[in-house]
């Protein structure tokens, strides 16, 4: 079976675009995501006595011809940004709770489209498609991951394709950042011990866990304080390891086939624990970039896998 895998998406338009047509593109038997499907953030787009003004990434852009805001709002979809449309008395006028509400209403808005969108394409081609929540994706958005024909919410399931199990684990672990998904150790192990003992076959087992093992190539990540700003060590920023135990240890104890990880996304790359091959696909979302894993398994069980970017 041909695998392709990909994560941590965040709402970049283009990126996600190309994941639905992975499948084709690489004719693959089945495509994983492994999590994290919604954007972060809204940018507004001030308009005041016809133009308009944002800012992100520490730049700001005026556009001063109306006929130009799709391209504006095009390149912030394509940064994982969901673009807000508002006059400037009426952005003074909001306060936190409408700022709650409108992220969530792009958030619902944006995932609609995703999902429609993957299910007219893999049912097209004919490839089913598994999708889980990540830890940015909150709880209100199950029903929509849930509402796809054709693909399907793996989250805390086990689904078979041709003889293979995906158990798949979604959300992440405690962070400073506290997304609205995260699981502390426990919760995360007793995930995976309930799903485990109803595989059938580990020798044919694929775990499909959005965060990562723990202390492996895998989870390297910069460092965060409690007021969010990177740590230092010396001119360079500070990297640790931000994966789960609970994950490293399940690996360990059951020895899947393979193991299929997001979450830290500058640690892309490949690792082995016991006879297990672990993958983490990385993401570059934000330049418009698929960043995903190629992966074939033998009749024999022998498993090769190439670390794609298109």
């Amino acid at each position: 079976m041909k695998i392709f895998y990909a994560a941590d998406l965040h709402g970049g338009e283009t990126a996600f675009r190309k994941f639905t047509n992975a499948g084709k593109f690489y004719k693959a038997d089945l495509v994983i995501f492994g999590g994290d499907l919604t954007g972060k953030m809204v940018v507004p787009i001030v308009e005041k006595n016809g133009v308009y003004t944002c800012r992100y990434y520490g730049s700001t852009v005026k556009v001063k011809k109306e006929k130009e805001l799709p391209d504006l709002e095009r390149n912030l979809r394509d940064a994982g940004f969901y673009p807000f449309l508002v006059s400037e008395d009426e952005l003074n006028r909001l306060n936190e709770n409408d700022a709650e509400l409108i992220i969530k209403e792009k958030q619902i808005e944006v995932l609609q489209e995703w999902i429609r969108l993957a299910d007219e394409r893999f049912s097209a081609a004919g490839i089913p498609c598994i999708l889980i929540p990540g830890s940015v994706d909150d709880f209100y958005l199950d029903e929509l991951i849930n509402a796809g024909s054709f693909v399907a919410n793996g989250d805390g399931k086990i689904i078979e394709v041709n003889g293979f199990e995906i158990l798949s684990v979604g959300g992440g672990k405690p962070s400073v950042f506290k997304y609205p998904r995260e699981f502390n150790e426990e919760e995360l192990a007793e995930k995976i011990e309930q799903l485990a003992a109803q595989v059938k076959d580990m020798n044919r087992c694929i775990f499909n866990i959005h965060i990562p093992p723990y202390d492996t190539d895998l989870d390297q990540g910069t460092l965060y304080d409690d007021e969010l700003k990177p740590v230092l060590d010396g001119d360079s920023l500070a990297t640790g390891p931000a994966g789960s135990k609970a994950v490293r240890e399940a690996i360990e104890k059951y020895q899947p086939l393979l193991s299929l990880h997001g979450n830290v996304h500058e640690s892309r790359g490949v690792t082995s624990l016991g006879k297990t091959i672990c993958i983490n696909a990385g993401t570059d979302y934000d330049q418009g970039l698929l960043r995903g894993a190629l992966v074939d398994v033998g009749a024999d069980g022998q498993v090769s896998y190439t670390l794609t970017a298109g």
